[in-house]
């Protein structure tokens, strides 16, 4: 399915010490058990802080085992602030639909466009239902079909605004929205593609996303 104009049409696209007396040189065993004491001390302490903050960055719905993969820039591994290279207003600003912004308050945002019995979407709006439902608890996730009509396909429309290659637009179509503290503001930062992509490196902007709203958070 491809979108023109806003409208479907069908296609595809040391040092050494001196010895003390006897009675003045330190226990061994109280040499050990001081360290034994330090390092238990050192792992009730992690699990506290495990219990307090829930899941730690980098975890299952984490962002990648600590600092994001993918920055922020212009390029096919960045994450965007204005419209990317390649794309026929790159370096203008995106208009993000307020429902986006919305959600955005509270985490970051997944979506997916796409549309019941296209053949060409189905196996990329299947892998982002499915990795949506698994980090429901950390993000907000559209499913926009837009054979549902109503609030959802309008959803769907606004979203196109997320293709990073611009008109003409083709489904399904796939985007990550985050934030991030710039110097005190905060600052939206994206991702889109158009058509499949693989699963594993989906969710690693997925994490990276997760991580950078808790961050800026």
């Amino acid at each position: 399915m491809k979108y023109v104009h806003g409208k479907i049409i069908e296609g595809l696209k040391g040092p050494s010490e001196k010895t003390l007396p006897e009675k003045q040189q330190p226990s061994r065993f109280s040499t050990k058990k001081i360290i034994a004491v330090a390092i238990m001390a050192f792992v009730v302490m992690g699990a506290a802080l495990f219990f307090l903050l829930g899941t730690p960055l980098g975890g299952n719905d984490g962002g990648g085992g600590g600092a994001p993969k993918h920055g922020v820039g212009s390029g096919a591994g960045d994450f965007w602030i204005n419209y990317p290279s390649g794309h026929p207003q790159s370096g203008q600003p995106i208009s993000h639909p307020q429902w986006v912004l919305n959600s955005l308050e509270n985490s970051c945002v997944l979506l997916v466009i796409h549309r019941t019995g296209c053949y060409w979407c189905q196996a990329q709006a299947d892998r982002v239902i499915e990795l949506g439902n698994k980090y429901k608890d950390s993000l907000t996730f559209y499913d926009l079909d837009l054979e549902l009509g109503g609030d959802v396909e309008s959803k769907g429309y606004e979203a196109i605004a997320y293709d990073p290659d611009g008109d003409p637009h083709y489904i399904a179509l796939t985007a990550i929205i985050t934030s991030i503290d710039n110097n005190g503001s905060v600052e939206y930062i994206w991702h889109g593609w158009e058509g499949d992509m693989d699963k594993s490196d989906l969710e690693g902007w997925i994490k990276d996303g997760i991580y950078s709203h808790r961050v800026k958070s």
